[in-house]
Parts: C-alpha cells; sequence; structure tokens
C-alpha cells in the first residue's frame, strides 16, 4: 500500500504523528521516495519564485469604502412609522377579532386524527377496488396463430423486421456531412 499525497504533504511540513512509519515506507518503496522527492522540488520551485507586489492596495481600497448611513432626520422618520405601525396593529386587534369571529366559527379545521382516519378510509376503499378489479377474459382462439404460420417462421420474420428496424435507424441517424456548409 503506498503513502497518500495527504500523508506525504504532512510529512513534508513536519506535521505527521507516523513519522518513523513514513520514513520505513519511503526506504522501501521506491514510488512512494519518488512522488516525495517530486513534492520536494516543486516546494523549492515555488519558494524560489520571486515575491510580488501589486500594483494597487487593494486592502485600503476595501477598508475605505464608506458604509451605507441614513440622514438623521431619515433614520428618527422610519422608527416614528415603525413605532405608528406596532401602535395602530395593537389597536386594530379587538375590532379584527370582533368582525372575523362569526367567519372563523364556521370554518371547520380538522384535527390530525380526523385526517389520518380519512385517509385510511380511502386507502381500503382504494384497495377494495382493486380486489374487485378483474381483467376482461379473452378467447383463446384470437391468441393463435393460423395453421399456414409455424412459431419458427413468426419468429424468423421478426427478427428479420428488426435488423431491418435497426438498420433503417442507423442510417437515418448516420452522421453525413452537411453540403451547406
Amino acid at each position: 500500500m503506498h503513502l497518500t499525497d495527504e500523508q506525504l504533504n504532512e510529512y513534508l511540513d513536519n506535521e505527521t504523528t507516523e513519522h518513523v512509519e513514513i520514513e520505513s515506507h519511503l526506504s522501501t518503496c521506491d514510488e512512494c521516495a519518488a512522488r516525495l522527492s517530486a513534492l520536494q522540488t516543486l516546494f523549492a520551485e515555488i519558494e524560489s519564485l520571486p515575491e510580488l507586489t501589486l500594483s494597487q492596495d487593494l486592502a485600503a481600497r476595501l477598508l475605505t469604502t464608506p458604509s451605507l448611513q441614513l440622514p438623521r432626520w431619515l433614520t428618527l422618520t422610519v422608527t416614528l412609522q415603525a413605532i405608528a405601525a406596532l401602535i395602530a396593529i395593537i389597536f386594530a386587534i379587538p375590532f379584527i377579532t370582533q368582525y372575523l369571529t362569526p367567519v372563523l366559527q364556521t370554518v371547520y379545521v380538522p384535527s390530525l386524527s380526523d385526517v389520518l382516519i380519512e385517509i385510511q378510509m380511502y386507502f381500503v376503499m382504494w384497495m377494495q377496488s382493486i380486489q374487485s378489479f378483474q381483467l376482461p377474459i379473452i378467447s383463446t382462439e384470437i391468441l393463435t396463430l393460423p395453421k399456414e404460420i409455424s412459431p419458427a417462421m413468426l419468429s424468423v420474420s421478426l427478427l428479420g423486421i428488426f435488423i431491418i428496424w435497426l438498420i433503417g435507424n442507423w442510417w437515418l441517424l448516420w452522421k453525413r456531412p452537411n453540403p451547406l456548409t
């Protein structure tokens, strides 16, 4: 069994607890040792790259973005409107309940047990209708082949029709060069 890339990376970063096991495996496995060498070469090349500086300081631009703040008078207006709406709703609740009480009393909301009983009833009715279902009786005279056609002749004919159908579909779906392009 070979070492995973994760194990090799942890070994290179000295973050593994399996240091001894990995070293013993690397001493016996040429493939894993080659992969480790390739990773060491890659990391050395990455570290040898020159440090680049950005042409613009993005952090300064992001940190100096002005935050959206509403004017003080607008904030006060929005707060007063929210308080007025809340007070209006509190005073309107008794009137709304007075007018909606007759309507809500006529509405029947079934309980969960009523709903489950109705579902069970419909399921039982469906099962009973399935049990009483009968397929139509077909006379065997319709299903018999004429004496002139043998089952082998019918099979060969159906196979021939199927092969012709396959060839026709292949011919229709085959990609031909478009003369217009």
